[in-house]
């Protein structure tokens, strides 16, 4: 009885975290500045960059609401092998109440040049996959229900793919970052706590407006199955090769604002605020995300001519 009574809660909770993550169409953690890091979704993106990259991304979502999302990402990634071979690893951690999720996975693009200016990148991620369900964190009256006292752990392994077609001045990317669709709970497995295979649909292009500013549009598709299609429209200026403005519209959700900056050749320092324009705009104060980016110079294999933008 208090195992059927514990994996009755368990559900419930899962319920709950993946009806909140169905309001942004996802149960993958998102983030505002994922242009800065799209490795993380994308393993094709492995060592498109001129060097070798460290970015971090930070994010504290709906602050004030109790037991909001907080995520933390990590990608080290470099060319290799004069630039047509990319590798990396990828750290993701996600809390949402009492809900944790770890992603760890290495990532691996191979490149082919499809002429002067048009690259095709392929990639393969693999990793593992850790949930757990805090019950031992959660609130009961009574402290001593065997129920609660243990969490629901399970680690599985998990695929995923991508293909990114870019140039000095677009892009275009698709990706399933993960293949394998896993549940919670195997007893009480369901399509409800189901984790979903999601996938991603990137797109941008760049604008030389002047000597001083470049313009650069970006769209990120995100679709799962049992929720809606979501979009993320992001329109980023850089002035003087230093600093980015950019605003964020995830379509039906929230807004954003972020700003920029490389502080010099190598590190790249960024904040973002998000706001709800759905039913949670009266219930959080908003949503903080800070990134930080750094290259680290001869490890890409020979200089590369034109900056990179994305």
């Amino acid at each position: 009885m208090k195992r059927m009574k514990r994996n009755i809660y368990v559900i419930i909770i899962l319920i709950l975290f993946i009806g909140v993550g169905r309001v942004n169409a996802q149960q993958e953690p998102m983030f505002t500045q994922y242009m800065f890091n799209m490795v993380s979704i994308n393993p094709a993106y492995a060592g498109t960059t001129n060097s070798l990259n460290l970015n971090t991304l930070t994010r504290l979502q709906w602050v004030g609401m109790e037991g909001a999302p907080q995520t933390f990402s990590a990608a080290l990634h470099s060319p290799v092998n004069k630039r047509k071979i990319g590798v990396g690893l990828t750290l993701v951690s996600d809390e949402f109440g009492p809900v944790r999720n770890t992603y760890f996975t290495a990532n691996y693009a191979y490149r082919l040049r499809i002429n002067e200016n048009l690259t095709l990148s392929m990639g393969l991620k693999g990793g593992i996959s850790n949930i757990n369900v805090g019950l031992s964190d959660l609130y009961v009256v009574d402290q001593e229900d065997e129920a609660f006292l243990t969490n629901e752990k399970k680690m599985s392994p998990n695929i995923g793919v991508g293909f990114y077609l870019y140039s000095d001045k677009y892009y275009v990317g698709f990706s399933a970052p993960k293949l394998f669709e896993t549940s919670a709970d195997k007893e009480y497995a369901t399509n409800v706590n189901e984790l979903k295979r999601h996938y991603y649909i990137v797109a941008g292009y760049l604008w030389e407006l002047n000597s001083k500013w470049i313009f650069k549009p970006t769209i990120l598709t995100k679709a799962v199955s049992g929720a809606p299609v979501s979009n993320d429209i992001s329109m980023q200026f850089l002035y003087n090769d230093k600093i980015w403005i950019g605003a964020m519209y995830r379509i039906g959700d929230s807004g954003g604002l972020f700003l920029d900056i490389k502080l010099n050749k190598q590190l790249v320092v960024g904040y973002g605020y998000d706001f709800s324009l759905n039913g949670l705009s009266g219930l959080n104060s908003g949503t903080h995300e800070i990134m930080i980016s750094y290259d680290f110079e001869g490890f890409a294999g020979g200089k590369v001519k034109s900056p990179r933008y994305f």
